[in-house]
């Protein structure tokens, strides 16, 4: 019985110390796998306390918590499925805290300069936001500690707590590129993973930088023309197809105002210098009612306010063209500048080439041959406060080609001139002002000026001796298309609780077309006796009006679940007649699990305006009109849906599919050269149906040293046009495989080198089912012209195209500490003739057979950077 007692009193006394070894921490561990919580504290916060209480197990979750941390010191609060524990505060038991306070900021670079769609994630309400346009985040949180993320575009910049008991403010200051060695993380607010729409793509002028560039020029419209869904239409031009759409379907923003001759060079090159490019925006699905105008892309394009610490810039040289770019304060703190120049240079060589070779002619024969191209922009920026700024955008572009040609034989001597000049002047002025902690607007004056100038000049002298000369004839034919948009548009940006972001806002734009004002004087004989005419097409003069109001709210439903809805209104009035049009946009966002996101969304867009084209080539010679009586505006519906993932975090994966049906299509009906004629041109286009669906797969794969990116499209397009073919037909650029794949690899911080292979299925054109001989006329017995005669249109696919270019880039340091770049770039690196278009030929069997032809070569090219 002794020994009993004993054995009782030995177990007791080993029980109670094991009591005493326990502790908040292990009590902790008990809790995340009874309840399934999370603790978010400091490290240096004291846990090895002991533990003498009730055992949890049986208690509630607030039971046990209050139990634990009772005689600790230690305070908790409840938020959601996290547990954070601070030090020394009263205990939250009952109920999460309701109080809500604002944390706003700007996100800047270390020169001052504001980023944005740099993502802030809060770990603890697990939620986050993008910072705007000016470089603004805002952030509603819950009285408390807070733990917040900052990444810029999958690269972690820094990670910090905040005790937020009022509203805040809390500027951010943040590295501007990655560099090697940096990790990359997923929490990633522009991913595709976390963004709401579907079809999104974001860029930073790096993407464009390290993306292969033809003749060594960065270029914005080639490197969209890389990702799914996305048409290039003819070698080396500057279109974008996008779903099966049209060039002029596809709204470019540049500060908020559009741009309409986007390229330079008919096509080679993009009217968009990345040396002063902030961010680029791009939607081919799931468009936010904020934008309206098109209906198959969006592309909003910002551009650096330029440093209020210090004066820097960059010069480049490349095989064309060369780029000059400075920046920096006017008043330190307060007032900037960024000024960027692009102009080429081939002309400089051009001029005394043609020199020599018309000195070495006989007979006084001389041709002479110029182009060249400029891109001005210039951007100042006035904060007025912490939170208010004022800045003014400017940009002009333009191209100028000419042709000068004197023939002399005996005594005649003919001189014919051609003159081709088109560009572009733009303004934007515009203010930021941050209304409240939860308001903030923007508001812009917009002015877009688009011309075409042309001129042809034939002479016809006699000069039978020295000192006679007699004009036989001179012709003089001028051409101008002009078109000016003017207007005011304001967004308001609203936060109303963690879970609404409201925006809302409208926009007045007045348009004035004046397509094609031709001006004709012919000259016979006496110079003073001629006959002058001027064809000024007056009904083509036209002027529009378009109003459009907007709303939309970013919801977040719950912690998987967000979604984007919103609706556009636009009113356009024309002559005698208004357009009404109702677009509503509406995307939802499922993130189930932490790797893994679904989404879908559906638009309905309109389009007011139509560009009058003969061909898709990228040529200036087109002309804009307005959506008239007979003509009413193009609409567009669009469901997309997609899957996301990502699996680790060097490599994310998605997949969309799309479905979208486009009504008023217009299509020249059968002019044939490359410049339509605007008068009566309402009459002389017809108009169709279109639809387009298809897949689109995108892979990337981003370690330290390797990036690797693929995109794959698999799609029909197909058109309908009832006074051309009863029935539908595949549009000409319907490429049944488009597949672009590049490989960056960085060997040191001096080298990297990078790969781009293009593969796609060929174009479509329209191929002849049979032929006829002309009738024979009296006059002429040996007239045996064909005529073929064609069915279906674009019913033959030219060959496979295939391409591979290379690139290699080589940094160094020069001697007074400047950061130097040389590039070299090969466009076709096996040179394979792909094809351009088919010639047709009839056999001496009287069968039918087209050949293939190419004519674009290998192209090599290098460039020199330095920045000062």
């Amino acid at each position: 019985m002794r020994g009993v007692v004993l054995y009782i009193l030995l177990l007791f006394c080993c029980l109670k110390l094991s009591a005493q070894k326990s502790t908040v921490y292990s009590e902790m561990l008990r809790l995340q796998n009874i309840h399934h919580v999370h603790f978010l504290y400091k490290s240096d916060l004291n846990l090895s306390i002991n533990y003498n209480g009730r055992d949890i197990k049986t208690l509630t979750l607030h039971q046990a918590l209050d139990e634990v941390f009772r005689k600790s010191g230690i305070s908790y609060s409840i938020h959601g499925s996290n547990i954070l524990l601070t030090q020394g505060q009263k205990t939250v038991t009952a109920k999460p805290l309701i109080e809500r306070h604002v944390l706003k900021g700007i996100v800047r670079d270390s020169l001052g300069e504001p980023l944005v769609n740099v993502s802030i994630y809060d770990k603890v309400s697990h939620t986050g936001t993008l910072s705007n346009e000016q470089g603004v985040y805002t952030l509603i949180l819950i009285k408390g500690v807070h733990v917040l993320e900052v990444s810029w575009f999958g690269q972690r910049q820094k990670s910090f707590s905040i005790n937020i008991k009022k509203d805040t403010r809390h500027d951010l200051v943040i590295k501007g590129s990655m560099e090697l060695g940096e990790v990359v993380v997923s929490r990633d607010l522009n991913s595709p993973l976390n963004t709401t729409q579907t079809g999104k793509l974001t860029l930073r002028p790096e993407d464009i930088n390290t993306e292969f560039s033809l003749l060594s020029s960065p270029d914005l419209v080639k490197t969209l023309q890389r990702t799914s869904g996305v048409a290039q239409g003819t070698e080396l031009s500057g279109g974008l197809l996008v779903h099966g759409g049209s060039p002029d379907e596809n709204l470019f923003l540049l500060d908020g105002t559009p741009v309409y001759q986007t390229n330079h060079s008919f096509g080679l090159f993009s009217a968009f210098n990345s040396d002063i490019i902030k961010n680029i925006d791009f939607y081919k699905s799931g468009f936010p009612a904020r934008y309206s105008g098109r209906i198959s892309s969006i592309t909003d394009v910002r551009t650096r306010d330029g440093s209020m610490t210090e004066h820097h810039g960059s010069f480049s040289l490349g095989l064309i063209d060369g780029r000059l770019q400075f920046e920096g304060p006017i008043i330190k703190g307060r007032t900037s500048y960024n000024i960027a120049l692009r102009r080429s240079w081939i002309d400089l060589l051009l001029l005394p080439t043609f020199a020599i070779i018309n000195h070495s002619k006989n007979g006084g024969s001389k041709f002479r041959f110029t182009y060249a191209f400029h891109d001005f922009n210039a951007k100042v920026t006035h904060l007025l406060s912490r939170n208010n700024k004022l800045w003014l955008s400017l940009y002009s572009g333009m191209d100028n080609y000419g042709i000068k040609d004197e023939d002399a034989w005996y005594d005649y001597q003919t001189t014919t001139e051609n003159k081709f000049r088109w560009g572009n002047l733009n303004a934007t002025s515009a203010g930021d002002f941050q209304l409240s902690n939860r308001l903030s607007n923007n508001t812009s004056f917009i002015a877009s000026y688009s011309y075409t100038n042309q001129s042809m000049n034939e002479d016809d002298i006699y000069h039978p001796e020295p000192d006679i000369r007699f004009r036989k004839s001179l012709d003089i034919s001028h051409n101008k298309t002009k078109m000016l948009d003017l207007g005011i548009k304001t967004d308001f940006t609203f936060f109303p609780h963690p879970k609404h972001t409201l925006r809302f806002g409208g926009a007045f734009t007045v348009h004035w077309f004046n397509p094609q004002t031709v001006i004709q004087s012919f000259y016979f004989g006496d110079p003073n006796e001629h006959v002058d005419t001027t064809d000024v097409s007056g009904h083509t003069r036209l002027s529009s009006v378009e109003a459009q109001l907007y709303t939309e709210d970013d919801i977040v439903l719950n912690r998987w679940i967000n979604a984007n809805v919103g609706t556009s209104f636009t009113f356009y009035h024309v002559s005698d007649k208004t357009f009404h049009s109702f677009d509503p946009r509406l995307s939802i966002r499922w993130h189930p699990v932490t790797p893994l996101t679904f989404k879908i969304s559906y638009t309905h867009m309109s389009q007011s305006i139509h560009r009058i084209a003969s061909t898709f080539l990228d040529i200036p010679s087109d002309f804009w009109v307005p959506s008239i009586a007979v003509i009413p505006p193009v609409r567009s519906h669009q469901v997309a849906a997609g899957i996301y993932t990502q699996v680790s975090p060097e490599f994310i994966f998605s997949l969309e599919g799309y479905l979208k049906s486009t009504d008023n299509f217009l299509q020249y009906r059968h002019w044939m050269g490359l410049q339509p004629p605007a008068a009566f041109w309402e009459q002389n286009v017809t108009q169709g149906r279109g639809k387009a669906y298809g897949i689109e797969m995108e892979a990337r794969y981003r370690t330290r040293r390797l990036t690797a990116q693929m995109a794959y499209t698999l799609s029909w397009s197909k058109r309908k046009f009832p006074e051309l073919y009863d029935g539908w037909f595949y549009d000409q650029f319907d490429n049944r495989h488009r597949l672009n794949t590049t490989i960056r690899y960085t060997m040191t911080k001096k080298i990297s080198v990078y790969a781009a292979l293009t593969l796609k299925s060929g174009n479509r054109v329209s191929f002849p089912t049979a032929s006829a001989v002309n009738p024979r006329m009296p006059e002429d017995d040996d007239n045996h012209e064909l005529t073929y005669i064609y069915g279906k249109p674009n019913n033959l696919s030219l060959p496979l195209y295939h391409r591979l270019d290379l690139g290699f880039n080589f940094k160094h340091t020069t001697r007074k500490g400047h950061e130097a770049i040389w590039n070299v770039n090969v466009y076709n690196a096996y040179c394979h003739l792909n094809t351009i278009y088919a010639k047709v030929r009839q056999a001496n069997d009287g069968s039918i057979a087209a050949k293939a032809k190419g004519y674009i070569p290998i192209i090599p090219s290098v460039s020199y950077t330095i920045k000062f």
